[in-house]
């Protein structure tokens, strides 16, 4: 196991302790056939707790071993671009992230997940922009249909429209 995945296995477990407890003692868990607000948060924070351990075991079982092939380049710069790589594609995802939760209230649920989400297909992860636009319209009409419909969950609406 890698370093970090070693860190992020532990930060992982310790997350789930923490929301396990948090729930436990400052919300009330309720029954089984009437649930209070910590019982979500609850049984995630167990279930955060019990994929780390699997994880933590499967990698301890299935150890891949290191294949690097040698092609003139230094190890140096075969480690650097996947790096890079990833750290602009998490930039990306934080910054469309921040846009979404800025833009959500201010031009709707729907607008706004629908530009997060194409943003998402094509920026982070480089879709063609067909497939984008059918994942995003998609994916949206799902979503809003669950928040609004089955969840009964009021969502902000586009002011440009009412």
């Amino acid at each position: 196991m890698s370093k970090s995945h070693n860190v992020a296995n532990m930060v992982v477990i310790a997350l789930g302790i923490f929301v396990t407890f948090y729930s436990y003692y400052s919300l009330k868990l309720g029954i089984l056939i009437s649930p209070d607000a910590g019982f979500m948060p609850f049984l995630f924070g167990i279930a955060l707790i019990v994929l780390g351990i699997v994880w933590r075991i499967q990698t301890m079982i299935f150890k891949s071993p290191v294949r690097v092939k040698y092609s003139g380049v230094p190890s140096a710069e075969l480690k650097a671009a996947p790096l890079r790589a990833s750290r602009i594609k998490l930039c990306l995802a934080f910054v469309a992230t921040v846009v979404y939760a800025s833009l959500f209230e201010r031009i709707g649920f729907f607008l706004s997940t629908l530009l997060f989400m194409l943003g998402w297909q094509m920026l982070v992860e480089r879709q063609r922009w067909l497939k984008a636009i059918i994942i995003t319209i998609l994916c949206a009409v799902a979503m809003y249909t669950l928040f609004r419909f089955l969840l009964r969950v009021q969502l902000p609406s586009n002011p440009l429209l009412s």
